[in-house]
């Protein structure tokens, strides 16, 4: 028996148990990802099929989509390939390839379990990637830390930011693997997760809240009101060991301040911190633990000298670095991750009330420089990535921002197949290639013209795709599978 209730969260269907299959029907039931139910109940005795451990939220395989008349936006070369069939299979783009009507009838014919979309008219773009978040940052209460409660709201926002466009992300300072693995197996809706685990900062540096009448303690978690987001280390050995813990705990890279911050309360934001030997030693842990990359919060040239210098492959802010460091970083292949719209947010927007004045100050001093620097970087050929250090709300008006300064193909390459660099993922994240993964969008108008565009998902997004697998759609005939 089904029945329909109404509350103040929506409207549900009770089923109750004898409405659920029994014997060889229950493996029917959960064949199709559009009709399939987590399994909380199984008959007695058990199908011959059934099978310990029970992982009852694992989910069907992606349903094959075949998507034609759309026009696929080559991002790497900044233009459309207009009338494309696209085809997604297990998660993947299995083929990209000129329409042609004979064989498309052939292949629906051969194969009729395809679900086929007409694109006409829209645009195929490739996942959005945020190479800078925080997704703990917002999780604290006005009681202080709980991880409890943290795992709660860091769920908000990541399904926030998939339906906003962004299938993937990078937290660099905090996330753990289970935060990955969530979002792996759709326990969580989210984008694609990379993390690194806790910022690692000298004492008095940028990662370091800890009370600064405190006597120091080597290896400490300096959490502030963030939770744990930062591991305080000094000395070459503190160095390793902590590099090697978070390699241990599955960092997909590390992340290290080396200069100061904004928001961090005793140090200046033109500092340096870290030295050399003590940055190398991070770097070598990461490169022969089997990591991609360690990359620095770093405001200063001098600071990005140190950290180019001792292996250091990413640079985040970049805010205060000259020309001739720049060039040295596009040289030698290091990344760049600014970040527009949390300054803003401080220097024009709400936040500047809730900093501390000095913070205000220091915000002042990055914000002043940071648009100039990028354009500069990009001048020079440095790789640069999206990100935005903010929470879920402005996370896409970094690219209203970025559009003051760059051309709109620049900046949507920023946030999909530069980003991919960054994370190791060429040619499989942030392009619609056969072989990568099936992350895209749909949108009504063609962000080459006009990246704001994407700032107006209520307007102009018309589907979000994640692992082939639909969680957001207005276009006919193309079914939400996980809802968020």
């Amino acid at each position: 028996m089904m029945q329909q209730v109404s509350s103040a969260l929506g409207d549900f269907t009770l089923i109750d148990n004898d409405d659920l299959p029994l014997d060889n029907s229950l493996k029917k039931h959960t064949d199709s990802p559009y009709h399939w139910k987590p399994r909380y109940w199984a008959p007695w005795p058990l199908p011959k099929d059934y099978q310990l451990p029970n992982a009852g939220w694992t989910r069907p395989p992606q349903q094959p989509i075949k998507l034609t008349g759309v026009n696929v936006i080559d991002v790497e070369h900044g233009r459309i390939l207009p009338d494309m069939t696209v085809k997604i299979r297990q998660g993947f783009f299995e083929r990209v390839s000129r329409r042609n009507g004979n064989d498309d009838k052939f292949d629906i014919q051969a194969q009729p379990e395809w679900m086929e979309i007409d694109c006409k008219g829209l645009y195929m773009c490739p996942g959005l990637i945020d190479c800078h978040v925080h997704i703990l940052a917002e999780a604290a209460g006005e009681d202080g830390w709980s991880d409890i409660m943290a795992a709660y709201r860091v769920a908000h926002d990541l399904k926030g930011m998939l339906g906003n466009g962004f299938t993937t992300i990078r937290d660099v300072g905090g996330a753990t693997r289970h935060h990955r693995e969530a979002t792996e197996q759709w326990l969580i809706p989210g984008p694609r997760l990379y993390i690194g685990g806790p910022v690692l900062s000298q004492t008095g540096g940028h990662g370091d809240h800890s009370d600064r009448d405190a006597a120091p303690t080597p290896g400490m978690i300096s959490d502030g009101n963030m939770g744990p987001m930062s591991i305080i280390v000094d000395g070459v050995d503190a160095c390793l060991k902590a590099a090697r813990k978070l390699m241990m705990a599955g960092a997909d890279h590390i992340k290290i301040c080396s200069s100061g911050g904004v928001l961090s309360p005793t140090d200046k934001v033109d500092s340096d911190q870290f030295t050399v030997p003590e940055i190398k030693a991070i770097c070598d842990t990461v490169r022969s633990m089997g990591g991609t990359l360690v990359t620095a919060h770093c405001n200063t040239t001098q600071g990005a000298r140190n950290a180019i210098e001792a292996g250091v492959m990413g640079i985040e802010h970049g805010s205060l670095i000259d020309e001739p460091t720049l060039k040295l970083m596009a040289e030698k292949g290091v990344h760049l991750t600014p970040t527009l719209i949390v300054q803003e947010m401080i220097v024009n927007g709400p936040l500047g009330a809730q900093v501390p004045k000095v913070s205000l100050e220091k915000a002042k001093v990055v914000a002043g420089a940071t648009y100039e620097m990028i354009k500069i970087a990009h001048r020079v050929g440095v790789n640069i990535a999206y990100g935005t250090d903010i929470i879920v709300d402005v996370q896409l008006s970094e690219f209203d921002l970025r559009a003051t300064i760059l051309p709109s193909p620049v900046i949507l390459k920023q946030a999909t197949c530069n980003g991919a660099k960054v994370l190791g993922m060429k040619d499989k994240l942030g392009c619609i290639k056969e072989g990568a993964f099936a992350d895209f969008l749909l949108l009504d108008a063609n962000p080459l013209e006009d990246i704001k565009i994407l700032n107006r998902p209520d307007t102009h997004l018309k589907a979000v795709v994640k692992d082939g697998r639909c969680v957001r759609s207005t276009v006919a005939g193309l079914e939400v599978e996980i809802p968020l």
